[in-house]
């Protein structure tokens, strides 16, 4: 007997497949709706927040020239993980991802604030820095 499996699953990314994929990014845009009706829109006008991605796919969080975090990222169809997780209030394992010329879209799933029940739709926009 064989079996056949019709499943097209794409490949983990990797530098080789999408090298625009590692790059510098900056934080533009943060915004969240919560379950509980609230909504917000953040406030990184204050501070230049940088995600860079690395080829040998690690990262560096950077907030105002500071390196504030290392760790290591797997991305596949359309989910990305972060290890350890650059959102602190993040509730999910992964987080999903959509990567638009010179946008990256990163959508989690978080807890408000640390002490909170109340669980947001958080959305943030990275632009490729120049």
């Amino acid at each position: 007997m064989l079996f056949t499996s019709c499943e097209n699953e794409e490949p983990p990314i990797s530098f080789a497949s999408n090298p625009g994929f590692f790059t510098k990014w900056v934080l533009s845009k943060e915004g969240a709706t919560c379950n509980q009706g609230g909504t917000y829109t953040g406030s990184n006008q204050n501070h230049k927040t940088e995600l860079i991605i690395l080829p040998n796919l690690t990262y560096n969080y950077v907030i105002d020239g500071e390196l504030v975090q290392t760790g290591s990222f797997f991305a596949q169809n359309g989910n990305i993980t972060f290890t350890p997780s650059i959102h602190p209030n993040d509730i999910n394992l992964y987080s999903t991802y959509i990567l638009t010329g010179p946008n990256l879209f990163i959508t989690t799933t978080e807890l408000l604030n640390s002490g909170s029940r109340e669980i947001c739709n958080v959305k943030r926009v990275y632009t490729r820095e120049r």
